[in-house]
């Protein structure tokens, strides 16, 4: 509607008003014009003469205050006035806070990203959003170097458990703001973000994967040699360095067993590969090839699979692999309960439920434990029953822990001790702790079996350039600052080769004085008495001489 008539106190005001849309957001804006005659019921329909008239001059007083208000923006109007001078574009458009997740989802793409760095560029923007809305900041031109200084700091406070973020956290956060900004601001605003600088704290390093050397590899190959898929997985990232998605989702088309090579489009940057098969990884793929299903894409059909849905269970293995192989033996050993041993809940169930109905409880909660535990006999899990049953596992879990309890008969698996079990070892292998950061640094991943690989191979002596060509990786220093992590044993010989010898080599043992007779060890010379002892074994004419010399 062109123009609008408002009511206060159910009385109609006496000017024309005008809808107009100011920084993305909706204002009624007094247009000064009064209307004469009388109005109609309502504005849909033509009122008399004198109305219509008075109708015309609101609407084209209406029309200039919006072409107003669509010039200037968030900034002032001089200021919209050069910008549209400078891009060429008339009534440029400022664009509303609240827009901006839809311009990133719209963002051109020169390539697919993964699902998951989609989701957190969404989440920086959403939180990006919300921070502005509570600072009253409508329009990308109203985001001015201050407001993006205030943002930074707020980043940077710490949360109710007193961690703070990262700066290489922080850092990517406010690229993903700048971009989306960049993508909505006039060609020549500068953007609020591009001049901000953040200053990395005393604390705050960056914690890399760790490496494994020849010994670590091969104690991780023999704890997973009872699990192909895991087994499988880590000799074909260790042989070949490629990240998870690629080997998870390597097809038999990219492998030539007969030419001895992998030709891989890597996923993250589109690079082509050419990596040989090594006698390891080739035993794997003809042990594969060999169980190879008609049509068939996947090497690894059940990795593909689970990357494809629940990338987070391949983690979670190839970390308790991690786990087993370098943690402490007590530690990944889950506790003995009280020396009875376990017995199958399907032959001692009769047992159990007598030992439940002679127990004093609720015949409802009675029914319910008695029903729980023939679901359990039957080898359904938590989720199975919690599904079956509307319960949720927590409550499945006590209800399970009370009937063993009641009936004196372990069925449950052991619980481990504090310090002990699988998920401690875990935590205790494979993480750690950050002096500055939310949450905790992975040293051993997937992503630890690409470390190894570039270590490994810089370590042998193969160049930087073949290297990259392998990896995929376009620059010298990318590789060398995030995946060229060799340990101290690792480089000990190139080092004491590279040395002086007086450094090298085992310093000759000092010939020990024999002591006298008592034990005691030698006096140290006393100069003053050898200086004495040989004045008097001079000759008088030396001595004179030398009494002429001292007084001179």
């Amino acid at each position: 509607m062109a123009v609008e008539l408002r009511k206060r106190c159910g009385r109609l005001l006496a000017f024309f008003y005008a809808r107009v849309y100011h920084d993305g957001v909706s204002k009624v804006i007094n247009t000064g014009i009064r209307w004469r005659g009388t109005p109609p019921p309502s504005l849909r329909q033509p009122g008399d003469p004198d109305f219509e008239a008075s109708r015309q001059e609101a609407e084209a007083e209406a029309a200039r205050l919006r072409e107003t208000t669509r010039a200037r923006g968030r900034d002032t109007y001089r200021e919209a006035r050069i910008l549209e001078a400078k891009t060429g574009e008339r009534r440029w458009k400022d664009t509303a806070i609240a827009n901006l997740p839809d311009v990133l989802k719209s963002a051109p793409r020169r390539r697919d990203r993964a699902p998951r760095w989609e989701a957190r560029k969404a989440a920086a923007v959403a939180d990006f959003v919300a921070w502005c809305r509570h600072r009253k900041i409508k329009t990308a031109l109203g985001v001015t170097d201050k407001a993006a200084a205030a943002y930074i700091d707020f980043l940077q406070q710490p949360d109710d458990a007193d961690r703070v973020r990262t700066t290489a956290t922080i850092r990517s956060i406010k690229m993903i703001v700048k971009n989306v900004l960049s993508a909505v601001l006039p060609a020549d605003k500068t953007n609020p973000f591009e001049r901000l600088r953040i200053e990395t704290p005393k604390d705050d390093r960056e914690i890399h994967r760790t490496p494994l050397s020849a010994t670590e590899i091969e104690r991780l190959l023999d704890v997973t040699a009872g699990e192909p898929l895991i087994h499988n997985l880590i000799v074909t990232a260790l042989s070949t360095g490629l990240r998870r998605g690629d080997v998870c989702r390597l097809k038999w088309a990219d492998v030539d067993l007969r030419g001895g090579v992998l030709h891989v489009e890597t996923s993250k940057t589109g690079a082509e590969v050419y990596l040989p098969i090594m006698p390891r990884l080739r035993s794997v793929l003809e042990a594969c090839l060999t169980d190879r299903a008609d049509g068939a894409t996947y090497v690894f059909p059940e990795a593909a699979r689970r990357f494809e849905r629940t990338p987070a269970y391949l983690t979670g293995r190839i970390k308790r692999a991690f786990a087993i192989a370098f943690a402490k033996p007590q530690e990944a050993r889950p506790a003995a309960h009280d020396g009875q041993p376990r017995q199958d809940l399907a032959q001692s169930l009769p047992r159990v439920i007598e030992a439940i109905q002679t127990a004093k409880m609720g015949a409802a909660k009675r029914d319910r434990l008695i029903l729980i535990l023939k679901e359990y006999a039957r080898k359904r899990s938590y989720r199975q029953i919690q599904e079956a049953h509307i319960l949720s596992r927590g409550s499945i879990s006590m209800l399970l822990h009370e009937a063993q309890d009641i009936s004196g008969v372990r069925f449950l698996p052991d619980t481990p001790r504090k310090g002990e079990g699988i998920k401690h070892a875990i935590r205790e292998v494979t993480r750690a702790n950050r002096a500055v950061g939310r949450r905790a640094a992975s040293l051993y991943d997937f992503h630890a079996l690409r470390t190894t690989f570039v270590t490994q191979a810089l370590l042998a002596g193969m160049s930087i350039d073949k290297l990259k060509a392998l990896t995929g990786h376009t620059t010298v220093d990318l590789v060398l600052r995030h995946y060229f992590k060799p340990k101290g044993t690792d480089v000990a010989r190139d080092l004491e080769a590279a040395l002086p010898a007086v450094l090298t080599r085992q310093p000759e043992p000092r010939p020990i004085a024999a002591l006298p007779e008592g034990g005691a060890p030698p006096a140290a010379p006393d100069p003053l008495a050898e200086i004495a002892a040989r004045i008097c074994s001079l000759t008088p004419d030396q001595r004179t001489a030398l009494a002429d010399l001292l007084r001179k």
